[in-house]
């Protein structure tokens, strides 16, 4: 145990400024100056104004030293007087001078890993562990563990993190520069924000996330130390801390999610995860079955859900309206709206991707039907291509006795066929590069290079002569080889399809540039509402903090009209009461009669000697 500090952090803030308000006033900083500003501005009584500045002064925040008096009565009287240390004095002996978990002074323990001190109710078993005769905290406990997130990619999820944090809470972007964190590094001994914070990640700094967690709680330490515990950056900074633990949380729960979720490609949520998630219809109140992936299933048996389609909403449902993705949605869903239909196509497409990753939904989820006939079809289309495959040398050893007709079918079989004679993997790679609408030029290509017109020829030419010329075969293939138009016929073929690819090319991209503007249409659309959101509740903090600011300047106004009143009023009654007033008409009097009667005139002393006063009037008559 080791005792760092002793002063309260709010009241040492307090003393502070009470020594350099008194210094501003050219006078010496005694405790009798301080108690009284104290006890003025922060009704603090004298004996805990005392009791707290020695603590400064043991904290070495404050000096004490022996001032003379120069000025009135006190000209030459040695007395005790206070000052500030200097920033540059404070020594740094490698640890923070405050409890990390509870933000207060007192009898601390230092972590032999970090520069965090606990108190030793704060450093329970949750949060550190002692090592022999070491004591190491939660974060350095947790810095020893394995990660199985690491490097660029550990780097880029927090990124994202801060990026989220940096939307929420603007105030907390850059901490120190304000006027009443002026005196920052004497109570801050770590200084954190969130852009510190957006530099560690674009440096690759973290190696796991209970250090941006262990970061975000530093701010918070830090403004509490600066703030106090009822301000508003404080209830900010707490905010932020929640933001930031559930971001880690979703983190941990599944980082492909969360990845997705921020880099928002193409089809997103229809990637699969690794593991991948399981595949449920689940009921939310007021809606139908809906097809979404489990993200977890609480303690509870309550289903933390993500819908597919739409805005892909996440919501806890209870297990009786959860039911598995083999039942026939017919049975529970009456109306298909077309965003029922969209989460469909999602669905389908996430299960296309996880076949083709080697990881059948039916491992995850439950097996049905569909999932067989598709796989069914698939092997049929496959024998189809193998047989469209089979080489043109097996059909050139047919029997040349056939009919006219047959041959001038297999002719014609042959023109159109005639890609057969190039490679199996040639013929794959161009139906690869046909299915990709941005590669029509290298296909166009490759078209040349298959289309050779001179191998062709000779197939095609060879038939055509033996049927015409059986009998004289090599003959014919010297005389008929100038008017062959093979040549032309495959550049005219070539050249329509070469347009046909062009025009599909074209279709392509303009569906493909229709719904990247819907997309970036839709993107705006929410930024536009996020960035509304955030600035209609910054107004309304201004608002709220202008009207509180505004509120007790008018009140201190209030005040400070009401004494001058009632000091005016003082003496103007004052003033009153010197004087004489008549007492028949209450006109300042002129003419004395009797001990407590006067008059202004004569005519009022006759009237009201008549009245009655000759009966009770004390003068004497002589």
């Amino acid at each position: 145990m080791v005792w760092r500090r002793q002063s309260s952090v709010v009241r040492a803030r307090q003393l502070l400024n009470a020594i350099a308000y008194t210094r501003q006033q050219k006078q010496i900083s005694n405790l009798e100056r301080i108690g009284r500003y104290m006890k003025r501005n922060h009704k603090v009584s004298s004996s805990e104004t005392q009791r707290q500045l020695e603590c400064a002064v043991q904290d070495n925040l404050v000096i004490s030293y022996t001032a003379v008096g120069t000025k009135g009565s006190k000209t030459g009287t040695e007395q005790e007087g206070f000052k500030i240390m200097e920033e540059a004095e404070i020594v740094d002996d490698g640890h923070d001078w405050y409890c990390f978990e509870c933000h207060g002074p007192g009898d601390v323990v230092m972590c032999d890993g970090c520069w965090r001190v606990f108190h030793e109710m704060c450093c329970d078993e949750q949060n550190g562990f002692v090592d022999g005769e070491k004591f190491f905290c939660y974060i350095c406990k947790a810095g020893r563990k394995r990660n199985r997130i690491k490097g660029k990619l550990l780097n880029t999820l927090l990124g994202y993190t801060v990026h989220r944090l940096k939307e929420k809470t603007r105030e907390l972007h850059r901490i120190g520069h304000r006027e009443e964190e002026i005196s920052l590094k004497r109570f801050v001994y770590r200084a954190m924000d969130l852009n510190t914070m957006e530099q560690f990640v674009q440096d690759r700094r973290y190696r796991c996330m209970e250090e941006l967690v262990a970061d975000a709680h530093n701010i918070v330490h830090n403004v509490f130390l600066m703030y106090g515990e009822e301000h508003g950056m404080t209830e900010l900074a707490i905010i932020m801390i929640k933001d930031c633990k559930y971001d880690i949380e979703e983190i941990r729960q599944c980082w492909n999610c969360y990845y997705m979720s921020n880099s928002k490609p193409s089809n997103w949520f229809c990637q699969p995860c690794n593991p991948p998630h399981k595949l449920v219809y689940a009921k939310l109140k007021g809606f139908s079955y809906w097809p979404a992936k489990v993200i977890r299933i609480s303690e509870d048996e309550k289903y933390d859900v993500r819908f597919f389609g739409g805005y892909h909403q996440r919501a806890v449902i209870p297990v009786e309206y959860i039911k598995p993705i083999s039942i026939n949605i017919k049975s529970v869903t009456t109306k298909r709206t077309q965003g029922f239909i969209k989460a469909c196509e999602e669905l389908k497409i996430h299960r296309q991707l996880l076949d083709e990753q080697g990881e059948p939904s039916k491992s995850h989820t439950f097996e049905s039907e569909t999932d067989n006939n598709s796989e069914e079809e698939e092997e049929e289309r496959e024998e189809e291509a193998e047989v469209e495959q089979q080489p043109d040398e097996e059909k050139e050893e047919e029997d040349d006795d056939d009919d006219d007709e047959e041959e001038e079918d297999d002719v014609e079989l042959r023109e159109v066929t005639s890609t057969s004679v190039v490679p199996p993997k040639h013929t794959s790679k161009m139906k690869t590069k046909v299915s990709n609408p941005e590669n029509v030029n290298v296909v166009s290509s490759s078209v040349d290079k298959i289309f050779s017109p001179s191998p062709m020829a000779k197939v095609v030419y060879k038939h055509t002569a033996s049927q015409a010329f059986p009998n004289t075969a090599n003959k014919s293939v010297q005389t008929d080889t100038k008017g062959c138009r093979c040549e032309e016929e495959f550049k005219s073929m070539f050249s329509q399809y070469e347009e046909k690819m062009v025009i599909d090319h074209k279709k392509a991209i303009d569906l493909a540039l229709k719904e990247l503007a819907e997309s970036l249409q839709k993107d705006f659309e929410d930024d536009k509402q996020q960035a509304v959101a955030r600035a209609l509740s910054n107004m309304q903090r201004e608002i709220e903090r202008a009207r509180r600011q505004t509120s007790e300047c008018c009140k201190e106004q209030c005040m400070e009209e009401m004494k001058k009143l009632s000091q005016k009023h003082k003496e103007n009654t004052s003033y009153i009461k010197k004087k004489q007033w008549c007492f028949y008409c209450e006109e300042e009097a002129m003419y004395h009669c009797c001990w407590n009667t006067s008059y202004c005139s004569v005519q009022c002393q006759q009237a009201h000697w008549h009245k009655g006063h000759k009966s009770v009037c004390r003068r004497q008559r002589r």
